[in-house]
């Protein structure tokens, strides 16, 4: 016999089951979320062939960029899943996947230093130089940001103490900064985001240490066979010519899977993360 009441609880509960799917599963645009680092214009540019490729192979309609302003507001999207896919810190992605279940798919290779240029010119020559200073940095929540300015502690010199810290919300910006005298150091990486050509203008004053790479992270209610495919979709573009040009703007040359081990590592920074995403 017919039951019209367990019928409709049967509807709903597959309706709601269905709004958790990621987009790239429900036949809509998939949602990949960006880092915060450049303007929306260089990050369109800059991820194009991975859109592109996403969309051929895994039989996309459409791919939807999206970039927000800040580490602050790319926390608060993913804890309302406002992506399917992400492009993350490592530090960000951890937290994400410890307190809210997103599932690590790829890792970006190799390692980066995390480190303090100055304009090569007549930048200072000592850390000791910057007291008094202004140093630029992309986003105080920053994970290179954060390794920069412990460091910087152990060496006897602290954030509003010693020096002051600007935020740039973009490295573009942190270096106009430092080009025009605004702050004497930036923070970055040792690879990545700055035209080569621009580089030569800029030394390292200081190298704070090992900086893991980006992290790519899916929305919890991704399947395991839906976690799989993407990862196996990832690493293929990492071999392909499409993904060089995309990997050398971000200073990295391969693409390897988000093992538990190199996750774990990021746990230290776990509290820190999440007091300055409040």
């Amino acid at each position: 016999m017919f039951n019209r009441r367990r019928f409709l609880e049967c509807s709903l509960a597959v309706a709601a089951l269905g709004c958790q799917l990621p987009a790239f599963a429900a036949g809509k645009a998939l949602r990949l979320g960006t880092l915060p680092v450049v303007s929306t214009r260089t990050a369109y540019e800059m991820y194009r062939p991975l859109l592109e490729f996403l969309e051929r192979n895994l039989a996309l309609p459409a791919t939807q960029l999206e970039t927000p302003p800040n580490f602050k507001a790319m926390y608060q999207r993913i804890q309302e899943n406002g992506f399917d896919l992400l492009i993350s810190p490592p530090h960000i992605a951890r937290l994400a996947q410890k307190r809210l279940g997103w599932q690590p798919l790829v890792m970006f290779q190799p390692e980066h230093q995390a480190v303090l240029l100055v304009r090569e010119d007549n930048g200072p020559t000592s850390i000791e130089a910057l007291r008094g200073g202004t140093i630029a940095v992309l986003d105080n929540s920053a994970l290179v940001a954060m390794i920069i300015m412990e460091a910087l502690a152990q060496k006897g010199l602290l954030m509003s103490r010693d020096f002051k810290v600007i935020e740039t919300r973009s490295y573009e910006s942190s270096q106009i900064a430092v080009k025009q005298g605004v702050a004497q150091a930036m923070v970055f990486r040792s690879q990545g985001f700055i035209d080569p050509n621009v580089r030569d203008n800029f030394r390292v004053l200081f190298d704070a240490g090992v900086l893991p790479g980006y992290v790519m992270i899916a929305a919890p209610a991704t399947s395991k066979a839906q976690v799989q495919k993407l990862r196996t979709q990832l690493l293929a573009f990492g071999k392909t010519e499409a993904a060089r040009p995309f990997m050398e703007k971000l200073g990295y040359d391969s693409i390897s899977g988000a093992s538990e081990e190199a996750m774990r590592r990021l746990d230290p920074y776990l509290e820190a993360t999440e007091a300055r995403l409040k």
